[in-house]
């Protein structure tokens, strides 16, 4: 097995299903298999994401299987996904989102990204809206002056690396293969046995948010690079995969994520500084 491709769903089995036959048809020359965990939705949805895809289906393609996993819980993002790297026969694994479309041999242009280079530890590819719009796809930049950086009177000491940073996004191309300081985990590619031997799955301290790029960071420091694979490309349907408790969990997440990479001190102050005045 090449790949295996990890999908989570929550109530949302028409972003799942469309998600799995852009994959289906848009996949060819690997091996690959379709993992689909299910965060205990509530919704039938489940059922119907697997009443769509019998064997018939997919049996005359590159999928060699499509695996049923269901949560007693909605245990979160980076969680679900390690249920399906329990199960993940492949030799890179592959995040991603429900609420994404497959647009040209993405996952194959990846895979081969990766056998190619084996100091790559992750790589992503370009993301889209529905007008072909380049949307989030990776960060650039420091983690912590990229915190300080927050507050504008902050700037004032960070004068020369917020001018360097803001000319990047300004000027940044998009049509350029490079090391990145994270990928967005709507769509990450990983190898099988750093995940599994060496760094481990995502962590448990995250419900959702920012579990890909403390992830990355571990990745980064086992030795490893990230990169940015522009051929690969992919639509991500930002914010039809909705979250009532979503400014919640992204502001508890971001702070937990510089206390477990940075430490104590540094939580406080993105604690500080993400604040409301």
């Amino acid at each position: 097995m090449d790949v295996s491709i990890i999908i989570v769903n929550y109530n949302t089995e028409k972003l799942v299903i469309d998600c799995i036959n852009s994959i289906i048809n848009k996949t060819t020359n690997i091996n690959y298999e379709i993992i689909v965990v299910d965060n205990n939705s509530d919704n039938g949805s489940f059922n119907k994401i697997i009443d769509t895809f019998p064997i018939s289906s997919y049996i005359n393609t590159n999928c060699l299987d499509i695996k049923f996993i269901r949560n007693e819980q909605n245990i979160g993002f980076g969680l679900a996904n390690n249920e399906g790297f329990k199960q993940a026969k492949g030799e890179y694994l592959f995040c991603l989102n429900p609420d994404t479309i497959i647009v040209n041999n993405a996952i194959k242009i990846l895979y081969d990204f990766m056998e190619n280079n084996t100091e790559c530890g992750a790589c992503g590819g370009n993301l889209y809206d529905l007008n072909m719009k380049y949307v989030h796809s990776f960060g650039y930049g420091d983690d912590i002056k990229s915190l300080l950086l927050r507050k504008s009177f902050l700037k004032f000491f960070f004068l020369r690396e917020y001018i360097k940073i803001k000319k990047y996004e300004k000027n940044i191309d998009r049509t350029k293969l490079q090391e990145v300081n994270h990928l967005t985990g709507a769509d990450l590619m990983l190898r099988s046995n750093i995940i599994k031997n060496e760094i481990g799955g995502f962590s448990k301290n995250f419900f959702m948010y920012f579990e890909e790029t403390e992830l990355e960071i571990r990745l980064k420091r086992a030795g490893y690079k990230i990169f940015f694979v522009p051929d690969a490309k992919i639509i991500h349907l930002e914010g039809k995969s909705k979250n009532n408790n979503k400014k919640k969990f992204y502001k508890e997440s971001y702070i937990e994520y510089y206390r477990l990479c940075y430490g104590e001190a540094w939580a406080k102050i993105a604690k500080l500084l993400t604040s409301k005045k």
